[in-house]
Formats: C-alpha cells, structure tokens, sequence
C-alpha cells in the first residue's frame, strides 16, 4: 500500500472511530433529559414516546470501544500499520500461501500428475482452485453428481490418461445422444431399458421375453455407438452400460427418460481461464484424491468383503434402500405409515448423498442404536433387529458397503405430520418402545423335546431374529408403530397384502414341514404355493442368495417356535382332501372351473407352469383368509424370481363376481382344498375390496403394473 493511501485509510479509520464516540456520548449526557410521558408521534394509533434507552445499551458500547481500540493498537487496522504485535498476514498459511503457483512449479522438473500428486503444496493449491472452478458440478471432494461425473474413481468417459484428463480441463468435452422420442414407440424404449437393466443384474418384474427383444432393439437401434452396451468407447466419451455407474440416473425410469429425450453434455473449456500450471494443479488434485480412493478400496479386506456381501444379502438391505426399478442402495423406496410417509435413504459411499462420510462406528450407530448422524431414525430402519448382528458381522458388512459404487442420488424429504417429523422424539421412542435386552439363544424348555439339533436351531434364531428381522413384517405393531413383542409372528398388513401369521402353531396346522418351508423361503417355490408380492421380493433379493443350509436353519427355527411361539399341544395338522363328487355337483363348483379352473386345473392341483396348486396352498390353508381375498380383487403379476418357473399373471375378479358369490367361491376353495371350515362372508370380502380400493391396489380385469405406480402413496391402508 502506498504512503497515501495508507494516511488516508488510517484518517479515515481514526476519525469514524472518534465520531461514533461522540455520538454516544452525546446521546449519553443527554439521556436524562428524556421524557417517557412525552409523545414524539403518532404511527397508526400508536405513539412513539420519548423513553431513555438503558444503560446497558450504553455500557456495551463503551465495552466494543474499548475492545475496538485496544485491536487497532495491538493488530493492523489503521492504514500499513502493523500493530504492536508485528502481525503479518503472510503468517496465516491458510489465507496465504508462502510461494506463489508459479514459484512451486519452478523447482519440478516432471510434470506427470502422478509426480505432482506428491507434491504437497501443487495439491493443496490444486484443491483451492477445485473448489472455486470445479466443486459446483463435481462436489467438494470430486466425487461427482447427477449428470456429473465422479471424477475420484477409474472410470472416465475419455479415458483417465494425463493428456485425456489435461484436455478435458483445458478444452473442455461436449458429448451429444440423440432422443428417440420420435423414433420409438414407448414400449419399444421400455424394453431397451428393461435389457439395460438386466446388463448390471438390476432387477425388474418384467418376463426374460421382454429383455431379449429389448436386446434386439438396442442391437438395431443403439449398437453403432454402443455396441452390445458392454463396452466402452473413450474415443467418442461412450460409457460401459453394463457396469453400476449411471451418470444419469440408472433407474428404469431415469434410463427411459435419457432414452426418449437424449442428452447434449457440455464440460466448459478452462483454457482461458487458468493458467497451465493451475490446470496442472488440479489434476494433481484429482490424481491425488484418486489414489487415495484407490488406496481406501485396496484396503478392504476382500474376504471381508465377500462375507459382507452375503450378510448384506441376508439382511436384504437393496429391498429397502432401491427405489421400485431404482439404482440398488440408493434410497427413495416409500413407506406410508400411519404418521405420514418415510423415505429410505442413499446408503452408497457418496459423501454429500450418501454415507461416505460416515465411518465404522457412525454405521454401527444406525444399524445398532438408531441414530444417524442427523439425527435419531424411525423405527421403520430395523435396528432393534439389527442390534443382534455380531461385531465380527457388522465389521464385515461394513467393510463391503464401503466397496460398492457410489451413487449421487440426493434423498427424499420425508414428509410425517407434527410431532412426527421432530427427530428428537425418537429418542423417547426408543427408551420407551425399544427392547435391548440381550438376544437369549438357550432353548426354552418347552420345546426341548422338539428341538433335536440346537446349533441349528441358534443359528436360524440368529438370522431370523437379526439380519433376516423377518418379525418386522410379520408381528403386529402398537400406536407407536412398536413391535408387539408378546404377539410375535402373528402377522401384519404390509401395502394392502397380510405379512401372514408365521408361528410355530400356524404353520404346524397348515401343514408346513422343514423341506417345504426351506424350499418356498429358498426358490419361492414349494408343493405348498408360490410367494408373491413383498415375499417374493425378499427371496428374489435375499434368501435365493444365501445357502441352503442357511435358509434350513431359518425354517428349523421357524418350525420349532421359541418364547412365545409355541405350538399348541391340542393342534391338530389340516389334510384337505380335495374336490370329491359331492362338491363336484355342488353349483358352486361350476363358478370355480370358469374362473378358477382353466389355469389352477379342474382339481385345483395346479398346471405347470401356467398357476400354482390351490389344493394344499399355504395361503388357502392359513387361519387369516385376507391374503386368499386380496388375491382375487387384486390379481397377480409373476414373480419373475425363476424365469424357468414363472406363472402366468392371474387377473382380478373384482368386476367379474359380486362380494357375495366371491365369499361362496372363496369358502367352497378354502373348505375342499385347505380344510378350512371357516366361512367367508360377504362383508368379509367387502372391507377387503374397499381397503384395496381406496389405496389404488384394485384395478379390475387386467390389474397392470402401471396402475399400481400410479397409485396414491399417501394413502395408509394399514
């Protein structure tokens, strides 16, 4: 600073500082000549009195004088001078570095960026201008966004070479995909998405027809840039979209909508912006940052990983944390409770998305104690199963979450109704509802007889009661949304389906036994039924995945019961007999083979592979008959977790027979083929109807997965 216009800033400084003084002391000296009872004016009916201001106003302001002169002696503040503490800005190394870039670059000879990477200084001057040039699109850490790549791992649209990665800073990268909008119909974009999709093993409820002429399509349509879809192109910037990295979006929704819109990505040139040693700073930033991603990845433990991965399967985490068709991990899935509605959230390692910035004992916290870092979790996160995971296990899946691939998905606003939203509450909840004591593995004396092979039986308690918490859907719950621990098993209404009764005595009674159980719980498919709607999607994504053995214990444990869960000593097992000639003449049956028959058979056993046996059928035999009702109103889309299994879709009957006739139908099918004496009734049928009604569960005839999509989410049926 020069001579002058240091004197003039230091005048300026001194003679401010002395007027606000005079100011106050005016207004001091005076203050007793205020008048409280007299009127200045009048604003609107109200006046505006002369009352003296306190004198702690006056106080404070001879306290910020005297601090403020005691600073303009002690630091710089009045013109170059430098105060009498010789304070020099040049000492603060975070506002000012001591050499300037150029100066840091004159001593390097090699201008790789993997040598400037080690280079402390270049880095941390690469990071600064990051930030200011970079972090908008790429985040703070580089780590990426939607529609912005993730520039801290191996893949790069053109390529991750020193002259790729200088050349898209200082030039810049424009890459275009045209619509097909025009081009092609909606369903043939469907398809193509539907077969993208299946490349990285997403899943989708959608026939293997459907993906092999998508495959067609895209063949035709998309191979002269993409070719097969699994293959990169550096040279034109096409990506690899058989792997889990979407820089779209990789949703079927997302997918579809790039599909039909297309794309014109557009990275600004910087070259006349930044110098080429700034450039050179930033990919020493990147290449740093890179390789100490590298690094954090080559640290897992791999055999800590792949246990991780099968725990991840057991505990079924994608079901939850993946959006219907969404990217696996990434949130967005709702939950509609009777307080409003709860969102799951990104568990992928993105920093600013996901929990990329959460280390082993904040990940313990959340699935242990129920406390994210913002705050305490609903209890539609199940850590008071997840409580009972093992150290060893919660390290290992640890340990493999932090594998997989980021996902820059922003988490959705839950939208729950006051005091619900207040995360706070939930501490209370949990002191009050949560059950902490210890998970008790010594078998209860009463079925010690039953039970013949304990480690068995421990080991099917561990996954049913922890990673498996199957009592989250089946077991009742209170106002509080609070497991009913005393009514365990008894079931639950779950999305307009019953998460059915599966105690020891329910299944006992309908004639479940250890191969029938393993088989439905391990392929969806038994001599005793098929599963269907959220059951089917746990064994798609969870229990089809884990060993035999493993889901065997589940079904020992299960079978066997535990406290409360035991079997009755007076049960007796049902043995339906099927249709004989009385109820072949009965008029009844006639309305069973025109709607029934033609697929499940004129015996009700079956016809692989168009529908599953009715006669014997879990659901048909089970004491609640809400599943065997909501079956027909609803209809059914295949499961699609065996594509050499699949049945065909069953259509809904809602406009096809009165509430009355259903009942008969549904009684006369429950009596013969599950020997449930029970009757249905036709109010039975018609709260059924008009609960599914209401949430958008019915569709008619065809009941088509659009329609249920499309239905009003915010609508509790539970």
């Amino acid at each position: 600073m020069s001579n002058f216009w240091s004197l003039w800033a230091a005048i300026g400084t001194i003679v401010f500082f002395i007027l606000m003084v005079a100011v106050v002391v005016k207004y001091w000296r005076n203050n007793h000549l205020a008048d409280k009872e007299r009127v200045l004016d009048t604003f609107d009916g109200i006046d505006e009195n002369d009352a003296p201001p306190p004198r702690l106003l006056f106080t404070s302001y001879f306290i910020a004088f005297a601090i403020s002169l005691g600073y303009l002696i002690l630091y710089p503040g009045i013109g170059s001078w430098q105060g009498l503490m010789g304070y020099d800005q040049a000492n603060d190394k975070l506002s000012s570095p001591n050499t300037s870039l150029d100066q840091q670059f004159a001593a390097i000879s090699d201008n790789s960026l993997a040598s400037l990477s080690n280079n402390t200084d270049i880095v941390s001057s690469g990071r600064m201008l990051f930030q200011t040039h970079c972090a908008a699109c790429h985040r703070n850490n580089a780590q990426g966004a939607k529609h912005f790549p993730n520039l801290i791992d191996n893949e790069w649209l053109y390529g991750g070479s020193d002259d790729a990665i200088i050349h898209s800073i200082e030039l810049g990268r424009n890459g275009a995909m045209p619509g097909w909008i025009d081009v092609l119909r909606p369903d043939e974009i469907s398809k193509i998405s539907y077969y993208l999709a299946s490349l990285n093993q997403a899943h989708t409820d959608v026939p293997e027809v459907k993906v092999e002429l998508g495959k067609e399509l895209f063949i035709k349509t998309c191979s002269s840039c993409h070719g097969d879809g699994t293959v990169a192109n550096i040279e034109l910037g096409v990506p690899d979209l058989s792997d889990n990295i979407w820089l779209h979006g990789g949703s079927i929704e997302e997918i579809q909508h790039t599909i039909r819109a297309g794309l014109n990505n557009v990275m600004p040139a910087f070259g006349d912006q930044l110098t080429q040693n700034e450039i050179l700073a930033i990919g020493a930033y990147i290449t740093k940052a890179r390789r100490d991603s590298d690094t954090r990845l080559a640290n897992l433990d791999p055999a800590a990983v792949q246990r991780g991965e099968y725990l991840a399967y057991g505990g079924d985490c994608v079901a939850c944390h993946s959006a219907e068709g969404g990217e696996p991990f990434a949130g967005g899935l709702p939950f509609v409770t009777p307080f409003g509605t709860i969102y799951s959230t990104n568990i992928t390692p993105h920093v600013s998305e996901g929990i990329g910035g959460y280390d082993y004992d904040d990940f313990r916290a959340a699935l242990v104690d129920g406390k994210g870092q913002h705050g305490y979790l609903y209890p539609a996160m199940p850590f008071t199963s997840y409580q009972y995971v093992t150290e060893q296990d919660m390290r290992d899946l640890w340990e493999y979450m932090q594998s997989i691939a980021a996902v820059p998905r922003k988490n959705d606003r839950n939208a729950m109704m006051f005091p619900s939203n207040i995360r706070l509450g939930l501490l209370a909840w949990d002191i009050v509802f949560a059950d902490r004591s210890p998970i008790d593995y010594e078998v209860p004396t009463e079925i010690k007889d039953v039970v013949d092979d304990v480690a068995k039986w421990q080991l099917g308690k561990y996954w049913v009661a922890g990673l498996g918490h199957c009592s989250e859907c089946h077991t009742p719950r209170n106002i509080a949304q609070a497991l009913v621990n005393e009514k365990i098993f008894q079931g639950n209404l779950i999305d307009g389906w019953n998460a059915p009764n599966i105690t020891a005595n329910e299944l006992y009674i309908d004639g479940w036994d250890l191969k029938s159980l393993t088989d439905f719980l391990h392929t969806g498919h038994s001599d005793k039924g098929t599963a269907f709607a959220g059951m089917a999607d746990v064994i798609k994504n969870s229990l089809s995945l884990m060993t035999r053995d493993d889901v065997e214990s589940m079904s020992y444990y299960l079978l066997s019961g535990d406290n409360y869960n035991f079997i009755d000593k007076n049960a007796v097992p049902l043995e339906p007999q099927g249709f004989d000639d009385a109820s072949y003449a009965q008029e009844i049956y006639a309305t069973y083979n025109q709607t029934c028959g033609a697929c499940h058979g004129a015996d009700g056993k079956g016809r692989d592979p168009i529908a599953p046996t009715l006669l014997n059928n879990g659901i048909i035999m089970h004491s609640d008959p809400f599943n065997t009702i909501a079956v027909t109103i609803r209809g059914l889309q295949p499961t699609y977790i065996d594509k050499d299994r699949n049945f065909m879709p069953m259509a809904s009957f809602e406009d096809i027979l009165s509430d009355t006739r259903l009942a008969e139908l549904i009684t006369f099918v429950r009596l013969h083929l599950g020997a449930r004496e029970e009757p249905v009734t036709a109010n039975d049928v018609k709260e059924v109807r008009e609960m599914l009604e209401k949430a958008g569960y019915s569709g008619g005839l065809h009941m088509t997965p659009d329609m249920y999509d499309r239905r009003d989410r915010n609508i509790n049926v539970n």
